[in-house]
Parts: C-alpha cells; sequence; structure tokens
C-alpha cells in the first residue's frame, strides 16, 4: 500500500470540499496528499484568452496548497497539474495511491446528488478505493457556504455486505475507517425472501421467514467474526433484514460519518459498471462514499 491520497481538484466548490476531507483523512492515516490538477477538467470562462486560462492553471494548484498549509500546517503536500482527459488522469494515478477523493455536488434529500461523468467512470475504472464527498449546493455566488458533508461527529462507519461472496477488501477497508475514527461499524446484509413469497401475504409462513431471519443472521455474524477478533477495539453492529438492498442500506446509513460499498472488477471483455447497490449509494446516500474494487 502506497503512503499517498490523491485527490482531483479543479477549482470549483465540490472539489474543496473533496480536499478538505481528504486533508483530514491523510492526518488520520499519517500519510501525504498529493493534489491532482487536470488543465480543462471543466470548461472555464476565460478559456478563450490564453494569458488568462495559463494564470488560472497556475493559480488553482497554487491556491489549494495555501489553504492546506494554513489549515494543515504539518501535512506533507504534492502538487500535480497535468493536461489531458480528466478521467484517463485520474484513473491511471489510482495505480499507486492509496485513496482517490473526488468531490460531488448535493442537490437535496429528495432528488439525491449530482455524480459527473468523470466522478462515474474513474469510480468504475479505479485500481484503489475511491471516495466520493459531498458539497452542499447554493447559489453559484455563494462558494463559501459550500462544506462537505462530514456526518454527525462519532458516527458509525457502515459497510454493506453480500454474504454470497463476502470480500476481505470490502471489510477490511471498513474495519480500519472504523478504527482510525474511533467508531464503531454497523455491517448491513439485506437478503431477499425465497420466490415463493412474492406471490402474496397470504402465502408467507411467519414461522419459516422467522428461521430465514435467523439463518441470514448467523452467516452475517459467522463473517464478522474474524474481523471482531482481528479489530476488537472496533464495536459492531450487525443488521440483517430481508428487502431492497439499497433502500435498507441508504436508510441505515444516515447517521454514518462514511457509507463503504463495493464494485467488483469485472474481466476486460465484461468492460466497467457500478452495480445497481452502489449506483444508488453513490446519487443517494447522505455521508462520503467509499467504493472499494475487489475480485
Amino acid at each position: 500500500m502506497t503512503d499517498t491520497i490523491a485527490v482531483g481538484f479543479d477549482g470549483s466548490a465540490e472539489s474543496q470540499a473533496a480536499i478538505d476531507w481528504a486533508a483530514l483523512e491523510a492526518e488520520r492515516q499519517g500519510v501525504g496528499l498529493r493534489l491532482v490538477h487536470v488543465w480543462r477538467w471543466q470548461p472555464h470562462a476565460s478559456a478563450a484568452d490564453p494569458d488568462k486560462e495559463h494564470e488560472w492553471i497556475a493559480r488553482v494548484p497554487r491556491e489549494a496548497a495555501q489553504r492546506l498549509a494554513e489549515h494543515h500546517p504539518g501535512l506533507r503536500v504534492e502538487q500535480l497539474s497535468v493536461p489531458g482527459v480528466a478521467a484517463d488522469v485520474l484513473v491511471e494515478l489510482t495505480e499507486d495511491s492509496r485513496l482517490l477523493v473526488l468531490g460531488s455536488r448535493a442537490l437535496g434529500r429528495a432528488s439525491g446528488f449530482l455524480l459527473g461523468s468523470v466522478g462515474q467512470e474513474v469510480t468504475a475504472r479505479a485500481e484503489c478505493p475511491v471516495v466520493m464527498v459531498r458539497a452542499s449546493f447554493q447559489d453559484e455566488e455563494v462558494r463559501e457556504s459550500r462544506t462537505p458533508r462530514e456526518g454527525p461527529p462519532g458516527g458509525p462507519v457502515v459497510v454493506g455486505l453480500d454474504l454470497v461472496k463476502p470480500s476481505r477488501a470490502i471489510l477490511q477497508f471498513a474495519f480500519e475507517a472504523a478504527a482510525l475514527r474511533g467508531t464503531g461499524l454497523r455491517a448491513v446484509h439485506v437478503w431477499k425472501l425465497p420466490a415463493v413469497f412474492t406471490y402474496g401475504p397470504r402465502m408467507i409462513d411467519q414461522h419459516q421467514r422467522s428461521e430465514l431471519g435467523r439463518r441470514e443472521h448467523q452467516l452475517l455474524s459467522t463473517a464478522m467474526l474474524p474481523w471482531r477478533e482481528e479489530y476488537p477495539q472496533v464495536t459492531v453492529d450487525e443488521q440483517a433484514a430481508p428487502g431492497n438492498a439499497s433502500r435498507h442500506l441508504i436508510e441505515r446509513a444516515d447517521d454514518a460519518s462514511l457509507l463503504v460499498v463495493g464494485r467488483r472488477v469485472q474481466r476486460p471483455a465484461l468492460g466497467t459498471r457500478l452495480g445497481p447497490v452502489t449506483q444508488a449509494a453513490l446519487h443517494h446516500a447522505t455521508p462520503p462514499v467509499a467504493v472499494v474494487p475487489h475480485i
């Protein structure tokens, strides 16, 4: 694992929120921070004037580094400003970063969050975990009021689990995040009733449903046992319930400081994509969302 957290930024309030979150995370982990500024990530109003464009290219990373030096004087900061296609540059950087942090725009609880094309593509292709950080959205002229949504102080780390093929990478990331924050871990496993139970409530055998619930809880407890032993300082809250995985996970992460979900790495022939639960978390969960690639 490398000793650098990378953060993509373009001078927007959303990317500034990502820098703020990434700086705190770098301090927690005791690693350096790499500021990555990709030219023309977003169209700039003065792009028609070469002198103004060059001034903007130089000013954006300089101001970001100055702000970090003021608020995080002990943090080791590296600046990287390169031309290119933002998604391609950021994906390449994930090969030697322990974490990549990006910002997204918050639109409100009902409409969710705006995840741009760059964030979506990078999250689907990245070699390392990617964290999407929300910035509250207000009027364009009130830029200083946009701050990252950090979650309640001491909020738990929430992790969504697939017990059919539990991922060590996801669990390790989640437990380490909880240990670093000194918070608990909420492990959420959502399971489906067998097809026979979907025909209507009259056909549901409550006794059998209870038995299925106990079995799923037991599977979750078994999956958590070795991690409880490895991280005894982390209090684990195990929650298993039948229903819609996306809805349950988002609801149970409402008070979280971080939500951890997975992205299964596909074979090249199958392309890259984000599963429905991860997509839902990225668009509708309120805390920062960490997407961990796994086999």
